[in-house]
């Protein structure tokens, strides 16, 4: 929070926490994110992502993974150090929805895992949910499929619709 005071590019923002990290000095430390400011009145998402699964853009139908490379925080030094930063144009009835891979790696009581796709094709068919219920519709099919099987990672999502 401190650095995104001080800079307005979320690349930026992410170097300066890798390089926090790196002088922790904590040996296999790491974290992924996905940093992104948003503009509300023009409707433009400025992100970078470091190493954290990619958000889907629901938008006509469709599910499209956001753009940017990057790499986890932590591991490397800044002249090691690298992502990059996007630009996405939001239009009204766009939905962005962010998760951790914890509910993408969710095992059924068979070991098979929940995976993107499937994610990607639930949220399609319930394009016409309100946004307000989606994590909650998403969140009872995940408690559904994993039966038994104990839930071995957190799972987040956040799920956002442009007006």
């Amino acid at each position: 929070l401190a650095e995104s005071r001080q800079f307005d590019s979320p690349a930026v923002v992410l170097a300066r926490v890798n390089q926090l990290l790196r002088e922790l000095g904590e040996q296999d430390m790491f974290v992924t994110v996905f940093y992104g400011v948003l503009d509300p009145a023009g409707r433009r998402l400025t992100y970078a992502r470091a190493g954290h699964d990619r958000p889907l853009l629901l938008r006509d139908g469709a599910a499209t993974a956001l753009g940017g490379r990057g790499m986890a925080l932590g591991l490397f030094d800044n002249t090691l150090f690298q992502v990059s930063e996007e630009e996405l144009l939001l239009r009204a009835g766009d939905r962005l929805v962010l998760y951790t891979d914890g509910l993408t790696d969710a095992i059924s009581p068979e070991g098979r895992s929940f995976g993107r796709e499937r994610l990607i094709a639930y949220l399609r068919a319930r394009a016409g949910v309100a946004t307000s219920d989606l994590c909650d519709a998403i969140f009872a099919e995940l408690e559904s499929y994993q039966g038994t099987a104990d839930q071995f990672d957190d799972m987040t999502m956040l799920a956002v619709e442009v007006h």
